[in-house]
């Protein structure tokens, strides 16, 4: 892997690149909270028919654009960011994205089909209109805060005195329990950064973690539309970012959708298997 630095209105998107660049690509957008570089393992099994790109999205890793929690008010900022990434070669690139970055590429590949040649959606978070009522009394009462997934990014640990100290923190975490140590420690390697203090901590902040839960679901359900892009979901056995009902309406609304699932995954499977979720986007590359 090659890393890479891309300028995006003057700020910097940090990207690994692999293969040639006279390739045609495939951006790869990471979940929330992760980076590009915890997904190493996975990218590097992609067939080299391809360049594969793989960036640290908003907030997260080293990228330097402009991260305010507090002026984070839509998912669409991730979309758009990819958008503009994408429109500097213009050429129709494939899209893999895990969770929050799987809805962005799905979110991308509706305002902009023409930029996108297919679209691989590593369980996205695609929750049914019954959970976004819930999301949307809570964000209206303004209780968002006692949201389990909010309140865990916002009680998360964030310094750590080395890096071996964090890694062996996160292999007793549950979230991290099926996830190899290889994966662990590229985790940590791009997710954190010595501070003045000589202590190690997160490169993406618990607040903005946090942020993209509180708005997480309430968008893209209302924004699912046809789209005849080719698109294949790859989930664990039981989804609950992107349950039985939403696939259904996604295949109501793109009967072309490929979907798989991997055994024996969480949430987390491309980390957690990166040979079995390779080869299935390896097929649907074919």
């Amino acid at each position: 892997m090659i890393n890479n630095k891309l300028n995006l209105e003057g700020y910097e998107v940090n990207a690994y690149l692999i293969n040639k660049n006279n390739l045609p690509e495939i951006y790869f957008s990471h979940a929330n909270g992760f980076n590009a570089l915890t997904y190493s393992s996975l990218v590097s099994k992609i067939k080299n028919d391809y360049q594969v790109i793989s960036y640290d999205m908003r907030g997260h890793g080293t990228t330097s654009l402009p991260a305010d929690h507090s002026q984070m008010k839509s998912w669409f900022i991730y979309k758009d960011d990819l958008e503009k990434i994408l429109e500097i070669k213009k050429n129709p690139s494939v899209l893999v994205g895990h969770s929050m970055g799987g809805t962005a590429s799905l979110l991308l590949a509706y305002a902009r089909p023409e930029l996108v040649s297919k679209l691989i959606l590593i369980d996205p978070v695609i929750l049914p209109y019954s959970y976004r009522l819930i999301y949307k009394f809570l964000q209206k009462a303004r209780l968002m805060k006692i949201h389990p997934m909010v309140r865990g990014a916002l009680m998360r640990r964030n310094t750590w005195q080395s890096k071996d100290e964090a890694i062996e923190y996160f292999k007793g975490k549950n979230l991290f329990r099926k996830i190899p140590t290889e994966v662990i420690e590229n985790y940590v390697e791009g997710g954190l950064k010595k501070n003045d203090e000589g202590k190690f901590e997160l490169l993406c902040k618990p607040e903005w973690e946090a942020a993209n839960f509180r708005l997480s679901p309430d968008e893209i359900g209302f924004n699912l539309k046809k789209s005849k892009v080719p698109v294949k979901l790859i989930l664990p056995p039981n989804s609950y970012v992107c349950n039985k009902r939403s696939q259904n309406k996604l295949k109501r609304l793109m009967p072309q959708i490929e979907i798989v699932t991997v055994k024996d995954t969480t949430h987390m499977l491309p980390l957690e298997n990166s040979d079995a979720v390779s080869n299935e986007i390896n097929k649907f590359l074919t």
